[in-house]
C-alpha cells in the first residue's frame, strides 16, 4: 500500500477525531491519548513476539543439543554459537544499515537533535539483531532494544498522524515506558524510566500520555497475549516474601552495599567505552569484529564450564548447569538471578559460592562489553540487574562466612534483591525508576526501606566516581551537552525554525555609512548583514561598532561598510537547534545572528534575536507549541 495513501488517510482521521473531541469540550491534546492506546498495544504485541523469538533461538541452539551434549564432546558449540550470532549480526548491520549497540542511547539523541524523529524500520532490525544476539549467548539483555523497538513505534504513529514536533517526544516517551511496561510487567518503573531519562521531563503533560502508553501495554500483555501464547507473564522474579527489620547494624550493612554497588556499576560503564575503543581501532571489517566479541564470549564460557564443572562433580546440587544448558553469564542471565533470590542457593559449599560469584561479577562485566563494544545488539538493564544480585549475593555470603553479625540478622538473598536496583541505579543515575522497577519485577515490597537506602547510596557513589551515566557519557562523546537536564534537552528539541525570526536588512560592503544611519532611524534595525556582489553573506555590521562610528562625526561621509565588517559572525541554519544556537552567541557576544536555509547557506532570510530565542524556550518550558 502506497506509504502517502496511507498517510493522507491517517490524517483525515485525525481531523475527524479531533472534531469529535472538540464537539465533547475536550482539548486536541485528547488525540494524543488516543495515539498513546495505540503505541501501548502494537508495542506490546512487538515485546511479546521479541521476547518469544528469543526463548526460540536460544532453545534451539542450547536446549535441544542439551547439557550432556553441551558440556562434553559438543562444548566447541559454546564458541561456535555466539561467534555465528555476532557473523550474523554484523553482516545485517553492515548490509541493511541496521544500528548496533544498546539503542537506548539512540533514542535519547533522537529527542535531544531530531525531536524524536526515528525510523520505523529500526523496530524491526532491531528485533531480529538483538533476538539473535541475546539467543545465541550475547551477554546483553532486551530490555534497552525493546525500548528502542517501542519508541521507533511511536515515532511511526507520530509520522503518520503529522503530529506536532513539540509533541514527538512524549510519544517516544510512550513508546520506551511501553517497552518496559511490557517486557518487565513493570508500568510504574516504566513511567518514571522515560520521564527520569529519556525525556528529563515530569511535566503533566508529558505524564498523562505515557501512563496511558503503560498501563495499555501491561494490561495488553497480561491479558490478551498471555492467553494467546499460553504463557505467564506476570512477575520476572519469583521471590518469596522477605521483610527486614531496620537497626543500626543492617543499615550500616545496606550502606555498604549500595557503595559496592555504586562502585561495580561504574566500572561497567568505564569498562564499556574502554572495550569500544579499542575495538574501534581493531582493523577488522564490520561483519567479522561482532564474530570475534562472540568468539571470545564463548572462550570465557568453556573455561567457566571446565572450572566450575570440575568443582561441582560429584555434588548433588550443580546449580548453575540446571537452569539451562547454557553459562551463566551468557544471554540475559535471569534463570541464575532466579536462584540467586533463593535462600536454598546459599546452602552450598560457602568458599565455592564465593569463588563462583566473583568470577561471574567478572565474566558479566566483560562479557557484556565485549558483546555490545564489538558490534552485538542488546541492552544494559539485565547485565544491571545481573551484576547487582551477583554483587549482593556474594557480599552477604561473605558477611553471613564472617560469623561478625547474627546469621539470622544476614539474608544473602536479601542483599542479591537489593542490590539489582542499586547498580542498575549506578548505571543509569535513574534511583527512582530503578527502585520502582526492582520492587515490581520481583513483586516484594518487603525491602523498601534497603532497597531505597541502598539504590541512593549507588547512585551517590557512581556519581562521585563519574559525573556520567552510561547514557550521558556515549552522548556527551557525540557532542551533546546533557548536563543542563529537561531545560537543556528542550533546547537541543526546539529548532531555529521555530523562532519569529526578525526581517533582514541586507548591505553591501561598498555601501556608505550614511546608508546605515538611514535605515537605523528608518527602521528598528540595529545589526546588518553584509553581502558580496554575488549576494553571498561575508559578515555583519553590529550595532556596538555603530554607535562607536558615530562618536567620530567628521569621519562619518569617509566610511564604508566594508570598514566596519565583522567577519567573525557565523550564520546559523533554520536547522540549528537553540542550543547549538545560544553557544553561538555566547561565543560572539551580540545581540543578533543571520539565519540561511540549509541548502542555501550564504543566502540570508531573517535575522535571530537573544530576545526572541529565549522568548521561544520560556514558550517551550510552559508547554506551548
Amino acid at each position: 500500500m502506497n506509504v502517502g495513501v496511507v498517510t493522507a488517510a491517517a490524517t483525515r482521521l485525525r481531523i475527524l477525531v479531533t472534531r469529535a473531541l472538540a464537539s465533547l469540550g475536550l482539548r486536541e491534546d485528547s488525540f494524543l491519548i488516543l495515539v498513546a492506546v495505540l503505541i501501548g498495544l502494537v508495542t506490546a504485541a512487538a515485546a511479546v513476539g521479541f521476547h518469544q523469538l528469543i526463548d526460540f533461538i536460544r532453545t534451539l541452539l542450547y536446549q535441544r543439543v542439551g547439557e550432556d551434549r553441551l558440556y562434553g564432546p559438543w562444548m566447541f558449540l559454546l564458541i561456535l554459537w555466539p561467534s555465528l550470532g555476532g557473523l550474523s549480526v554484523g553482516i545485517i548491520t553492515r548490509y541493511f544499515g541496521a544500528r548496533e549497540g544498546h539503542g537506548v542511547v539512540d533514542v535519547i539523541e533522537s529527542v535531544m537533535r531530531s525531536s524524536g524523529f526515528i525510523r520505523p524500520r529500526v523496530a524491526i532490525e532491531k528485533i531480529v539483531t538483538s533476538a539473535i544476539t541475546i539467543g545465541t549467548g550475547g551477554a546483553v539483555g532486551a530490555e534497552g532494544p525493546i525500548i528502542q523497538i517501542g519508541a521507533a513505534i511511536a515515532s511511526g504513529f507520530g509520522s503518520v498522524f503529522r503530529l506536532a514536533r513539540g509533541q514527538m517526544p512524549t510519544i517516544i516517551g510512550c513508546g520506551a515506558a511501553a517497552g518496559i511496561s511490557a517486557i518487565f510487567n513493570s508500568p510504574m518503573g516504566g513511567l518514571l524510566f522515560a520521564l527520569e531519562v529519556i525525556l528529563q521531563d515530569f511535566s503533566i503533560r508529558s505524564v498523562t500520555p505515557i501512563v496511558v502508553a503503560s498501563v495499555i501495554a501491561n494490561v495488553a500483555t497480561q491479558g490478551i497475549f498471555s492467553q494467546l501464547f499460553h504463557e505467564n507473564f506476570e512477575a520476572i522474579f519469583r521471590v518469596p516474601a522477605m521483610d527486614i527489620r531496620m537497626n543500626w547494624p543492617i543499615v550500616g550493612n545496606y550502606v555498604v552495599l549500595g557503595l559496592v554497588c555504586g562502585i561495580v556499576g561504574v566500572s561497567l560503564t568505564r569498562l564499556m567505552y574502554f572495550t569500544e575503543e579499542r575495538f574501534r581501532r581493531i582493523n577488522l571489517s564490520s561483519v567479522i569484529k561482532p564474530a570475534l566479541g562472540g568468539a571470545v564470549l564463548g572462550v570465557m564460557g568453556v573455561s567457566y564450564v571446565l572450572i566450575f564443572g570440575r568443582l561441582l562433580a560429584g555434588r548433588a546440587k550443580p546449580v548453575p548447569f540446571d537452569i539451562y544448558p547454557m553459562p551463566a553469564f551468557f544471554g540475559d542471565g535471569y534463570g541464575f538471578i532466579q536462584l540467586l533470590l533463593t535462600s536454598d542457593f546459599y546452602q552450598h559449599t560457602p568458599y565455592y559460592l564465593a569463588l563462583l560469584l566473583a568470577f561471574l561479577i567478572f565474566a558479566k562485566l566483560v562479557g557484556t562489553c565485549i558483546t555490545l563494544s564489538s558490534g552485538g545488539s542488546g541492552g544494559v538493564i539485565a547485565p544491571a540487574l545481573f551484576l547487582g544480585a551477583t554483587a549482593g549475593g556474594l557480599l552477604g555470603h561473605l558477611m553471613k562466612m564472617s560469623g561478625l553479625f547474627n546469621p539470622g540478622l544476614v539474608q544473602p538473598e536479601a542483599y542479591a534483591l537489593v542490590g539489582m536496583g542499586a547498580v542498575l541505579a549506578a548505571i543509569v543515575h535513574a534511583p527512582l525508576a530503578s527502585i520502582l522497577i526492582l520492587l515490581e519485577t520481583t513483586r516484594n515490597s518487603g525491602l523498601m526501606l534497603p532497597a531505597m537506602l541502598s539504590t541512593v547510596i549507588a547512585t551517590a557513589m557512581a556519581r562521585i566516581i563519574l559525573s556520567d551515566s552510561i547514557y550521558t557519557l556515549s552522548l556527551r562523546r557525540r557532542g551533546l551537552n546533557v548536563s543542563a537536564g529537561a531545560e537543556g534537552s528542550l533546547l537541543h528539541r526546539l529548532t531555529v525554525e521555530q523562532v519569529d525570526l526578525e526581517p533582514a536588512t541586507i548591505l553591501k560592503l561598498d555601501d556608505p555609512f550614511q546608508r546605515i544611519l538611514e535605515l537605523v532611524s528608518t527602521t528598528n534595525a540595529s545589526d546588518f548583514p553584509v553581502a558580496d556582489e554575488a549576494g553571498n553573506y561575508v559578515g555583519m555590521v553590529v550595532s556596538d561598532d555603530v554607535r562607536t562610528a558615530m562618536l567620530e562625526r567628521e569621519a562619518i561621509p569617509l566610511l564604508l561598510v566594508e570598514e566596519l565588517l565583522r567577519r567573525d559572525v557565523p550564520v546559523v541554519k533554520t536547522t540549528d537547534d537553540l542550543a547549538m544556537t545560544m553557544d553561538q552567541f555566547g561565543r560572539i557576544d551580540i545581540g543578533r545572528l543571520p539565519v540561511c536555509f540549509p541548502g542555501a547557506p550564504g543566502r540570508v532570510i531573517g535575522m535571530i534575536s537573544r530576545s526572541r530565542l529565549m522568548k521561544r524556550y520560556q514558550d517551550g518550558l510552559a508547554g506551548k507549541r
